[in-house]
């Protein structure tokens, strides 16, 4: 697979919201520090994607960050609507 391609962002664009959402759903942590912000780990998981990003195309590879900057925005997209707009 090369390194510069969409289906690599897309790829290593999920692993930020998968480690959020195991991280949220199977360990009590998030009800340790982050008791009355439900979606905490899921921001710092865009968060995270996003810095990904910007030293993607600094690097001068686009595709690479497209594919993350989609999956963020679809793992946001799914998040807002399956918490059903509680931010």
């Amino acid at each position: 697979m090369q390194k510069n391609s969409l289906l690599a962002g897309v790829l290593v664009g999920v692993i930020a919201p998968v480690i959020a959402y195991i991280i949220s759903t199977y360990t009590t942590v998030q009800q340790s520090f982050f008791s009355n912000k439900p979606i905490a780990f899921y921001v710092i998981a865009a968060v995270i994607n996003l810095i990904i990003v910007r030293f993607s195309f600094r690097a001068g590879q686009d595709k690479l960050a497209k594919g993350i900057v989609l999956i963020t925005f679809l793992a946001m997209l799914i998040l807002i609507f399956t918490t059903k707009l509680k931010v």
